[in-house]
C-alpha cells in the first residue's frame, strides 16, 4: 500500500522567499518542496534557455565526429543516419536526416526490422547500404556494442560513427571506436541524453562548425522531444530545454505527419504536455517499430505526401489496436504464471512462450515489475532464439547480470533498470540459473512506496493562479515529479472502469453540489463500481485542462485514492 507523505514548511519561510524570488506563495511553495533554496537555481530552472545548451565540443570526439562528416558534404559522398526501431531511435535518425538536408549533406536512412534484424547495427544492413553507395554511416541510439558489425563496415570501405546513450557490454572500450556516448564520456557532464539527445549534439556540433543558421535545426526540435519524453530520461539539464523548446515547436509544427497526427488525436486546439506525448503520440508511432514495418516510423516524419502519411496513421492505428491485443494475452498469461509461485521466496520471475510477440514483452515486463515490485524477464521464443526483455527495481542491475553471463548470449544491452537479451534455446535454462542466482545474491531492501503531497488543496479551490505556477516548473516526469495535492471526503458521483484488464477507471466526484470530471490510470483495481458511490475517498491528485465535447474543461487527474476508513496520513516536518 503506497503511503501518502506531506511536508508543512513553516509560513515564514515562505513568506521570505517569495519576496526574495519575487514569486507567489504557491509557487514558492512547490519549489521548496523541490529543494531549491537560491534564485539563482530558481530562475534557471523556470526559464531554460536555447543559450543554456551545454557545449557538444565537451565530447571527446566530438571535433573527429564533425570532421568526417563535414569532409563527406564536402566530397558530396553518401551519409546513412542507422537508428533503432522504437521511438527514441527513430526521432533521431529522422531528426539527422532532416536537419542535414538543410544544409546540402546527401543523406538516407535505415530502420532495421525489429522481428528480422534485432537490435543493434547488422551485417545485411550495412550490405544494403553499401550497395547504395554509402560512404559513411553514423548509429543513433543503437551501436555501442556492435563492434564486430562496425569493423565489417569498415572493411567494406564504410565508415562508422557510433552514437549511443546505452551501456557497453565491453569490459574495455576500443579506442579506435569514433564513439559519442555521455555515459561513457569523461569530460561532457551531463549524463542523461536519450538518443535523440545525443543526435541532437551532433547537429549542434555540425551547424557549429559551419557557421550554419541554427534557427534550421532548433525548428525541429519538437522531434527530438518526442524521442526524449518516450525514452523516460530524468526531465532536468538539457533534456528539461529540449522538452520545454520542443513542446512549444509541436504546437506550430512543420513536419506534416505531426500536423495530421495531433488533428487525429483532436490535439490541433490543445496545449499539450508530456502526458499527451506519453500516453498518445509516443504509443502509436512505438506500435510499428514493435508490430509492424519500424521503417514507416520514420516515413511518418520525413514524407510530404497527404496520402501517404493518411495510410501511415490508418497502419498506426491498426498496429496500436493489435498491440494491446498481444499486450493483454500476454500479460494475462505471465501473471498467471507468477500468482502460481510462492511469494513468500519469489524474489524475481523469469518466464518464456513461444506464443509471445517480442515487440510486446517490454511493455509487459514492465507493468509486471511495477506490480510485483521486483526484476521481470519474458523471453519470446522462436525458431530456437530467445528474445528477451527484462525491467528492474532499484538496487538491482539486470544490466550487470547479463554482463556476468555474456558468453551465455548471443548479445546483450541496455540499461540497469532495462535491459534486453538474445540467447539461443539451448542455453535458456543455463541462462534463467544465472538470472535467478544473482538476483539471490543481491541484498534488495524493498523500497516504501511513499508518495509525496505539496499541500492540501480542495478542489473547488482550483484557478488558474495554480495552473500558471504548474507549467513553471513543467515539463514534468523522471526526476522532477508532478505537484501533487490531496482533498478529503469526496463522493463519486460516477464511475467506470475502462482499457486492458481494466486497468483505469474515469467519472465524476461530486463536492459541495458541483460535479468534477477525474480519471485514474492503473488504479482499477483499487475500486469496485458498485461500492464507489456509497463510499467516501480522499485523493491525491492534480488538475489538467482537457477538450471534451469541444470544449476546454478541467480534469481531476487521481494518483492515489484510499477510502476514508483505510485511510491514514505521515506528516513530515
Amino acid at each position: 500500500m503506497m503511503q501518502w507523505e506531506y511536508s508543512s514548511l513553516p509560513q515564514s519561510l515562505i513568506d521570505t522567499k517569495a519576496i526574495q524570488w519575487n514569486k507567489d506563495k504557491l509557487l514558492t511553495t512547490l519549489l521548496l518542496n523541490r529543494g531549491f533554496s537560491d534564485e539563482k537555481s530558481v530562475n534557471e530552472f523556470i526559464n531554460p534557455e536555447i543559450s543554456d545548451f551545454r557545449n557538444p565540443f565537451k565530447f571527446e570526439k566530438m571535433a573527429s565526429v564533425v570532421d568526417k562528416i563535414l569532409a563527406k558534404k564536402e566530397k558530396n559522398e553518401k551519409i546513412f543516419i542507422y537508428g533503432d526501431y522504437d521511438v527514441d531511435g527513430i526521432t533521431a535518425a529522422v531528426f539527422l536526416v532532416k536537419v542535414f538536408s538543410e544544409i546540402g549533406i546527401d543523406v538516407d536512412y535505415y530502420i532495421p526490422n525489429r522481428m528480422e534484424e534485432g537490435y543493434g547495427l547488422d551485417k545485411k544492413a550495412i550490405d544494403f547500404m553499401k550497395k547504395r553507395n554509402c560512404k559513411l554511416v553514423i548509429t543513433v541510439d543503437t551501436g555501442v556494442n556492435s563492434i564486430e558489425d562496425v569493423k565489417y563496415a569498415e572493411s567494406l570501405g564504410i565508415e562508422v560513427i557510433v552514437t549511443d546513450h546505452h551501456k557497453s557490454t565491453k569490459d574495455k572500450e576500443d579506442e579506435e571506436l569514433l564513439l559519442l556516448n555521455p555515459k561513457l564520456s569523461d569530460t561532457y557532464e551531463f549524463k542523461y541524453l536519450s538518443g535523440a539527445g545525443v543526435a541532437l549534439k551532433v547537429a549542434q556540433g555540425v551547424y557549429e562548425k559551419l557557421n550554419a543558421d541554427m534557427g534550421k535545426l532548433y525548428q525541429y526540435m519538437d522531434i527530438v522531444m518526442i524521442g526524449t519524453v518516450a525514452d523516460v530520461v530524468p526531465m532536468v539539464d538539457e533534456n528539461r530545454i529540449i522538452i520545454k523548446e520542443g513542446l512549444k515547436i509541436l504546437s506550430k509544427t512543420k513536419v506534416k505527419g505531426l500536423m495530421y497526427l495531433l488533428k487525429y488525436l483532436k490535439f490541433q486546439n490543445k496545449e499539450i504536455n508530456t502526458t499527451d506525448v506519453s500516453y498518445f503520440i509516443s504509443p502509436l508511432i512505438n506500435s510499428l517499430g514493435r508490430i509492424g514495418v519500424s521503417k514507416m516510423g520514420a516515413d511518418f516524419f520525413l514524407k510530404n505526401d497527404e496520402f501517404e502519411i493518411y495510410n501511415i496513421i490508418e497502419e498506426m492505428k491498426k498496429s496500436n489496436k493489435k498491440r494491446r491485443e498481444l499486450e493483454k494475452a500476454i500479460y494475462e498469461e505471465a501473471d498467471h504464471k507468477i500468482k502460481k509461485m510462492d511469494k513468500k521466496s519469489l524474489k524475481c520471475a523469469f518466464l518464456y512462450s513461444k506464443k509471445w510477440h517480442p515487440g510486446v514483452i517490454g511493455v509487459v515486463s514492465s507493468r509486471l515489475s511495477v506490480k510485483y515490485n521486483m526484476p521481470i524477464a519474458l523471453v519470446a521464443l522462436r525458431d530456437n532464439i530467445g528474445k528477451a526483455s527484462c525491467r528492474s527495481v532499484k538496487g538491482v542491475s539486470v544490466f550487470n547480470i547479463f554482463h556476468t553471463m555474456k558468453d551465455k548470449l548471443v548479445r546483450f544491452g541496455g540499461h540497469d533498470l532495462a535491459s534486453g537479451f538474445i540467447v539461443k534455446q539451448e542455453n535458456l535454462k543455463e541462462v534463467e540459473r544465472i538470472f535467478k542466482e544473482n538476483i539471490d545474491e543481491i541484498k534488495v531492501e524493498q523500497e516504501e512506496k511513499i508518495l509525496k503531497i505539496d499541500m492540501e488543496l480542495p478542489i473547488e479551490k482550483i484557478d488558474e493562479n495554480l495552473f500558471k505556477a504548474m507549467e513553471s516548473l513543467a515539463p514534468f516526469g523522471l526526476d522532477n515529479n508532478h505537484p501533487l495535492f490531496i482533498d478529503k471526503d469526496l463522493s463519486f458521483d460516477y464511475i467506470k472502469k475502462f482499457g486492458v484488464n481494466e486497468r483505469h477507471f474515469n467519472g465524476i466526484i461530486k463536492k459541495n453540489g458541483k460535479n468534477y470530471h477525474m480519471v485514474a490510470f492503473d488504479m482499477g483495481h483499487k475500486i469496485n463500481e458498485l461500492e464507489a458511490k456509497i463510499q467516501k475517498f480522499d485523493i491525491v491528485y492534480y488538475p489538467e485542462k482537457v477538450i471534451y465535447k469541444g470544449e476546454e474543461i478541467i480534469q481531476i487527474r487521481i494518483k492515489d485514492i484510499k477510502i476514508k476508513d483505510d485511510f491514514y496520513e505521515i506528516f513530515t516536518k
